[in-house]
């Protein structure tokens, strides 16, 4: 089994707009891919006139009915924008809101290749645009993941790319927005590459996409639940970002309870539990009931908490627009993932 391209999907942020609260949980509001104003609006004359910074956070989410995870995840621009402006791609958090992602620093972007390179060539330069350099986002620094491609889209048949790692230190030296790279030992392109139409982009790699429960308390004075044995599953349709209470209300029976959700149901202790996301039709969690897991006498007023973490890789795109920017028509950035599964 393998994931499938139709199950790597965008979702929203919660809250979308320009100010402090920006930003935070995933929706469920799926991106449509190809799509004119899919993540960024239109820039009015006045905004390209004194220019402006802007933000948008979007999740990859691994939508597969086995719940297999995307293994080692690297994300990265494939396309910058034709126009003035530039967006860069920075790491979040699946809570994180502007107010936060204001003060990240570390930027990932795209650049195209200023001098030819040859397969085992050590070093390359590379234009960034105006803002992409040492005194903007530096979207190069050392140890950093590249990705060289001169494919004329993602999906071209023809053309190459390949992913390679630069050296840990000294490896990206500026000279106003020309990059020298110099790849780590062992890191040598294969192919032969050509200047003014070959990308190379900085990757934001991630930690594995998969959904995940952490920080189970268990507030009982006898009654227990074999967690190792026994762990609550998660669906990587239905999970999200959650914490959730059940708290008993006899010696079998509890309720369950969202931090932002409220109430979504009873259960009992010697039956499966599952709490199910109506947006999905997929549970949210399960919990196996019987004995065991379950163990001891429990009262009425214990609780077990965890939090849920939904399969999903949450980043932030930043777009800058330089005071006096021209329009141009069709604009668009392409953002692409890669990664491996079982």
């Amino acid at each position: 089994m393998a994931i499938q391209g139709s199950e790597i999907k965008w979702y929203r942020s919660r809250n979308v707009n320009d100010g402090p609260t920006n930003g935070g949980t995933m929706s469920a509001l799926e991106i449509p891919d190809g799509v004119k104003n899919n993540v960024w609006p239109d820039v009015p004359q006045a905004e390209r006139n004194a220019g402006s910074v802007k933000y948008r956070k979007n999740f990859i989410k691994i939508a597969n009915d086995d719940d297999l995870a995307l293994i080692a995840p690297r994300l990265f621009i494939e396309t910058g924008t034709p126009g003035d402006d530039r967006v860069v791609l920075l790491a979040g958090t699946q809570t994180d809101t502007q107010a936060e992602a204001n003060a990240y620093t570390r930027c990932h972007g795209v650049g195209i290749l200023d001098s030819p390179i040859i397969a085992d060539d050590a070093t390359l330069q590379v234009v960034v645009e105006p803002g992409n350099d040492a005194n903007g986002d530096a979207i190069f620094q050392d140890g950093d993941l590249i990705r060289i491609s001169d494919q004329t889209s993602l999906d071209a048949p023809a053309g190459n790319s390949e992913f390679l790692r630069l050296a840990a230190s000294d490896a990206v030296t500026w000279n106003g927005n020309l990059a020298t790279l110099t790849l780590a030992d062992g890191n040598r392109p294969a192919c032969n590459y050509a200047a003014g139409v070959t990308k190379v982009a900085s990757v934001l790699e991630g930690a594995d996409i998969a959904a995940s429960l952490t920080g189970w308390q268990l507030s009982s004075q006898a009654g227990s639940y074999d967690r190792t044995g026994f762990p609550p599953t998660l669906d990587h349709i239905g999970a999200i970002e959650q914490t959730w209470t059940l708290t008993f209300t006899s010696a079998t029976q509890f309720i369950c309870v969202g931090d932002d959700l409220g109430i979504v149901g009873s259960g009992a202790i010697q039956n499966d539990f599952s709490a199910i996301n109506p947006d999905f039709g997929k549970p949210w969690f399960t919990i196996t009931g019987g004995s065991p897991p379950w163990g001891g006498t429990f009262a009425s007023g214990d609780t077990i908490t965890f939090v849920t973490h939904p399969a999903a890789l949450p980043f932030w795109e930043k777009r800058t627009v330089p005071a006096g920017a021209n329009s141009h028509s069709g604009n668009q950035v392409i953002v692409a993932i890669s990664g491996e599964s079982a």
